[in-house]
Order: C-alpha cells, then sequence, then structure tokens
C-alpha cells in the first residue's frame, strides 16, 4: 500500500530517457552525413590535416618571439640597483632567464595558436574535421602494435600515426604496424611469411 504511489513515478524516467535517446541517435546520424558531405574523402580529410600543421608551425614564430621580446622590452626599460637581487639572481642574469623563459612558454603554445587560428579561418569544416580526427584516432588506436613488444632493435614505428599524409602512407603504416607485431612475437626477419 505504501509503495503505490511511487510506482508511476518509478516507470516515468524509463519513458523519458527512452525517447531522448532515440532522438539523440537520429540526430548524431543526420550530423554524421553532414560531416561526410563536408569532407567526402579521406585524402580531403589528410590535406586538411596537412593544412592545420602548416599552420601550427608557422605559428611557432611568432609566438616565440612576441612574448620574448615583450620581457625583454620590459628588463631594457626597468631601472635596476646593481646591489639588488631579482629571484635571488644578478639582474642581468635574471632578465636573460626570464626572456628565454618566456620565449619558451611561447613555443609551447604555438601549436594551440595555431590549431585555433586554424579553427577560426575555416569554421565551416571544424566540427566535420574535429569528428574524422576522432574516427582516425580510434582506426590508429585500433590497428597499432603492441607497445610491449618495443626493444632496442624492435621500436614501435609512428606510433601515434603523426607520420600519415594519405591513405597510401595508412596502409603503409598498417603493414609496419603487422611487421612490428610479428618480429616481437616471433623474432628475426620476417620477410618469409605471408599475410
Amino acid at each position: 500500500m505504501a509503495l503505490a504511489p511511487l510506482k508511476p513515478n518509478l516507470l516515468r524516467p524509463l519513458f523519458v530517457n527512452h525517447n531522448v535517446r532515440l532522438f539523440a541517435t537520429s540526430s548524431n546520424s543526420s550530423s554524421q552525413q553532414q560531416q561526410q558531405n563536408v569532407i567526402p574523402t579521406w585524402n580531403d580529410y589528410f590535406k586538411l590535416r596537412k593544412k592545420r600543421r602548416t599552420y601550427e608551425v608557422t605559428s611557432y614564430v611568432p609566438c616565440t618571439i612576441a612574448p620574448a621580446f615583450g620581457t625583454f622590452s620590459y628588463f631594457v626599460q626597468m631601472e635596476v640597483d646593481p646591489f639588488t637581487k631579482i629571484l635571488g639572481m644578478d639582474p642581468l642574469m635574471a632578465a636573460m632567464v626570464t626572456t628565454a623563459g618566456a620565449a619558451f612558454g611561447g613555443f609551447l603554445l604555438g601549436p594551440v595558436f595555431g590549431n585555433t587560428l586554424f579553427k577560426l579561418m575555416n569554421r565551416k569544416i571544424a566540427p566535420a574535421m574535429d569528428a574524422r580526427d576522432k574516427e582516425f584516432f580510434e582506426h590508429i588506436k585500433k590497428n597499432r602494435a603492441d607497445a610491449r613488444l618495443n626493444s632496442i632493435r624492435n621500436p614501435v614505428p609512428d606510433y601515434y600515426g603523426e607520420k600519415i599524409q594519405s591513405v597510401h602512407d595508412y596502409r603503409t603504416w598498417l603493414r609496419k604496424q603487422r611487421e612490428h607485431y610479428r618480429k616481437g612475437v616471433f623474432g628475426g626477419d620476417v620477410n618469409g611469411l605471408e599475410d
């Protein structure tokens, strides 16, 4: 008797979640079709990936020089008593260390800035590019050789698939991963083995 008022409330979340789940599934399939229309082939994806990498590499220069120049100009204009210490060091040494640190920090932020710039310049394809990135890295994760088979004589070839620039490169990468697996499991030369 005490549970009678709770029974309708217990079943309500099941129906609500079921409807939401069906709605999300249908919207996901339509968004995947739209993303495939934006980047139709894998070779197009690899071209865009190469273009994004160019943005990231070229952003190293301004992102390194700007913080270094700003820090250097700050220390040049600062009046310093030669008998005081900055950060526990001689003022000239502190200026050099902080300038180098600012340049290094800018260097590390360069790819982030380049990737953001790429997404701003290509707003229409950015969501499709992110979806393809996720799908590509799932392929890489599924097909790469086991890192436990790594040794000095048998290093893992391109573990993250960073050197893949086309579908042909991806197929070559797959062959190298299989060869690494065979060498790790069977040892020695695997040229006589067939697929």
